[in-house]
């Protein structure tokens, strides 16, 4: 099974962008507090979205914010001027705003609808499951071109 839960803080903002294929994305980095020896380390952990998550992210994420990310390890071979190396980055299923303050206090979900302001404020806003894990022609070659 190829399945990975984070909990972090987004680096900057995200910014929506376009696939070749006409779908939309957002490319993020995730910092991540790792304990271990009796010392704290930041990882910086590649990640992105695609479609609605990546639209509800682009317009509701600020730099800053903690997240939940829900997904699955996604692993690559680059090749530079014959100097190969290896990318891994976190394919974003399921994204939760995890801070009292997110989302200006809206309930975001996957529907088309409007985000509701009048349900009761919770700690968790649930971007939900963009694809429900089927298998994706998406184009993960165009991402971290920056």
């Amino acid at each position: 099974m190829n399945s990975v839960n984070l909990i972090g803080r987004i680096t900057k903002d995200p910014e929506l962008r376009t696939s070749s294929g006409g779908k939309s994305y957002v490319a993020f980095t995730l910092a991540v507090n790792e304990f271990g020896g009796g010392n704290q380390y930041t990882q910086f952990i590649p990640c992105f979205a695609w479609e609605k998550t990546a639209e509800n992210m682009a317009r509701y994420v600020k730099k800053g914010a903690q997240i939940s990310v829900e997904g699955n390890i996604n692993v690559r071979q680059d090749n530079n001027n014959g100097q190969y190396s290896t990318v891994v980055s976190i394919r974003a299923n399921r994204v939760q705003f995890l801070g009292a303050n997110q989302a200006g206090g809206m309930n975001v979900s996957q529907s088309n609808s409007q985000p509701e302001m009048s349900r009761p404020q919770t700690n968790n806003y649930d971007f939900d499951l963009v694809e429900d894990n089927k298998p994706s022609n998406d184009d993960d070659s165009i991402l971290w071109e920056d």
